[in-house]
């Protein structure tokens, strides 16, 4: 049943309520507005409008479903890409104070005095590590914070900060193993 037939049952069926004494559903107004129904063009969509609305919405959730896919591997490929910067600053450091700590070990062996010269060397290497303990945490603060099911401005505003502390700290930790190893070159180099 099309629109328009629909309609001119509807007022017919109408009038009749009206003819019969039932006023209070202010039938001139329905009538008129059913009228204006039945008047106006109807628009039906030929079998090719049809097909090429069905292909544009097709299109439409293919293009969200790549966007989407494409959205979730570069979140994946940020994590990936942040743990092993974690990870290889966590290595540099704690390698470089395992190395500065047997040297030391060492040293008190045959030279005991110049102990407290090297122990200097340790400090930078420990920050490092430091900092990038501090870095792991933060990275699950932040998450835990965009991870948030009520999706608030100020728990991704918190998150955001979170994110940029530990980037702060993750290059803090690189330039701290750098701190380190120029402190062990200028006393190595004047060690005799």
């Amino acid at each position: 049943m099309s629109a328009k037939s629909f309609a001119t049952q509807m007022r017919l069926l109408i009038e009749d309520i009206k003819s019969k004494g039932t006023a209070a559903i202010y039938c001139d107004n329905l009538i008129s507005y059913l009228k204006e129904v039945e008047n106006s063009p109807e628009v039906e969509l030929t079998l090719a409008e049809l097909e090429r609305y069905k292909a544009d919405l097709q299109n439409w959730i293919e293009s969200n479903k790549y966007q989407h896919e494409r959205d979730i591997e570069m979140f994946r490929s940020v994590i990936t890409a942040g743990q092993s910067a974690i990870k290889s600053s966590f290595l540099l450091n704690g390698g470089a104070a395992i190395a500065t700590l047997a040297f030391i070990g060492h040293l008190v062996q045959f030279n005991l005095e110049k102990v407290a010269v090297f122990s200097a060397c340790l400090l930078p290497f420990t920050y490092g590590v430091l900092a990038v303990a501090v870095t792991s945490g933060l990275t699950y603060l932040s998450e835990w914070f965009y991870a948030s099911s009520n999706q608030k401005v100020i728990e991704w505003d918190i998150g955001f900060k979170l994110n940029i502390a530990c980037i702060v700290l993750a290059l803090s930790s690189y330039g701290f193993f750098v701190w380190g190893m120029c402190l062990s070159y200028k006393i190595l180099s004047t060690y005799s």
